[in-house]
């Protein structure tokens, strides 16, 4: 008979929208190219700079497939490539990417989260360690989550990321839990969901849009719609694992 001890939780998407933090960083970033970079900004607007920078991520990509998960290094290096196409140096094209990715990351951790978000983890973690488990690039200590969450795992420090079992047995390893008394918590079918089963988890999606679950194969052990549902399914769970 499993007890449930760790609940882990994915971040983009699954605690606030990540379209909508994004956007607002990639606006801030833009207006600081216009002061800085014009000559770029001439050339272009800021939907297609990110088409254009998302060609030169493609190209480090084939060329490094290492920097899969190092979405920072490509982030940055991806802009300075596109500089230098303007007639920037090396140099000052690796400076100014660096500056305006120290901008994008403060702005990457002004999330809008999603209704009783913090509330939700508050409530859990009275009950359960948590962790947080992502493929993104945004910090738990930077956001002030680290008050809810005993640990963070990114695939960027590990090298690889969710679908893969990695994330998840490291954090299990890290708590001394085993792996069916632990359920993971996020929105994506295949990042999230099968890559937690895959490990040997619990899952739990998180559908927010109320979407039509898209695989045959398998399905979550849990499903909301609404973060403050969760505490509820986890008792759910738990009082099954306890018969």
């Amino acid at each position: 008979m499993a007890t449930l001890k760790l609940i882990c939780f994915d971040l983009d998407d699954t605690l606030w929208s990540t379209k909508q933090v994004m956007l607002e960083a990639e606006k801030h970033c833009y207006a600081m190219l216009q002061e800085k970079a014009p000559v770029l900004c001439e050339h272009y607007d800021l939907k297609s700079l990110f088409a254009a920078r998302v060609e030169k991520w493609k190209v480090l990509l084939a060329k490094n497939p290492e920097l899969k998960h190092q979405v920072s290094q490509l982030r940055q290096q991806s802009l300075a490539l596109l500089l230098q196409d303007y007639d920037f140096s090396e140099h000052d094209a690796s400076s100014l990417s660096a500056e305006v990715f120290e901008l994008f990351m403060h702005w990457r951790h002004k999330p809008v989260y999603f209704n009783n978000a913090l509330e939700t983890l508050a409530e859990l973690k009275k009950h359960y360690h948590l962790a947080a488990i992502t493929n993104g690039n945004a910090c738990s200590e930077r956001l002030g989550l680290d008050q809810y969450f005993s640990l963070h795992v990114s695939a960027e420090e590990l090298g690889v990321g969710k679908p893969e079992a990695k994330p998840f047995l490291h954090t299990l390893n890290h708590f001394k839990v085993n792996a069916d008394e632990c359920l993971h918590v996020g929105d994506n079918p295949d990042d999230d969901i099968w890559g937690a089963q895959q490990a040997g988890l619990h899952s739990l999606w998180f559908n927010r849009k109320q979407e039509v679950w898209p695989h045959k194969e398998y399905q979550a052990s849990l499903e909301v719609d609404a973060l403050e549902k969760i505490p509820a399914a986890v008792k759910q769970l738990q009082d099954a694992l306890s018969r």
